[in-house]
């Protein structure tokens, strides 16, 4: 077992599983040396070696000191046991945006959103199946916390970008048997914002306190 896996693995609190689709995952980023370590002594890893290529994202799971603080940045005391039921373990956008391991109420866990509120608002399931936060993660966006960039298939930034992460879409076919779908609704059916009224999806709900 590598470092990075074997650091994520010591982080995952009481109360959950790390999913086996990201365990394979941590694993191969791992293998492939798509691990840095930060100015913080951390481990950070990427999808490749060349930020330009495919999905950027940072995966690193946090500690639960990190935890506890990153849900008192985002609930007040209505929600005691918001640090109990998250995990994060994902930045997906450069302005801060994360993905996290949520357990709903009724104990199910599932991949979420949760937008920075400085740049994306998207405040959602993810996922309910990793291997389909995998596939979300092959299609080809720059990044994945842009919610209205889901309804078409990706577009380059610049000449620089390349949309197509062969690499990981290879393995994703090789290790699962699947491949990207077109565009991020095939994955991701309401991508819901942080305050939305009208959402059915049953992590915004409880964010919004509407649902225990």
């Amino acid at each position: 077992m590598g470092d990075f896996l074997e650091a994520t693995l010591a982080r995952v609190p009481d109360g959950f599983d790390l999913p086996e689709p990201l365990r394979l995952l941590f694993a191969w980023v791992d293998e492939q040396g798509f691990v840095v370590k930060g100015h913080d002594g951390d481990l950070y890893g990427s999808l490749s070696d060349n930020g330009w290529v495919g999905t950027s994202i940072e995966l690193r799971g946090y500690t639960a000191e990190q935890t506890l603080s990153y849900a008192r940045s985002w609930f007040d005391e209505s929600v005691p046991d918001a640090a109990a039921r998250l995990w994060p373990f994902a930045q997906t956008g450069g302005e801060g945006s994360m993905a996290a391991l949520w357990r709903d109420g009724q104990g199910r866990v599932r991949i979420v959103h949760l937008g920075s509120g400085s740049g994306s608002l998207m405040t959602c399931v993810l996922a309910d199946d990793a291997v389909d936060f995998l596939r979300l993660l092959a299609i080809g966006y720059r990044e994945i916390c842009w919610n209205e960039e889901f309804g078409a298939p990706p577009e380059p930034w610049d000449a620089d970008h390349e949309i197509v992460n062969a690499p990981y879409r290879d393995w994703l076919h090789r290790t699962f048997g699947v491949t990207a779908p077109a565009t991020g609704l095939d994955i991701v059916s309401e991508p819901a914002e942080m305050g939305d009224e009208d959402t059915t999806d049953p992590f915004c709900r409880w964010v919004d306190n509407k649902d225990v």
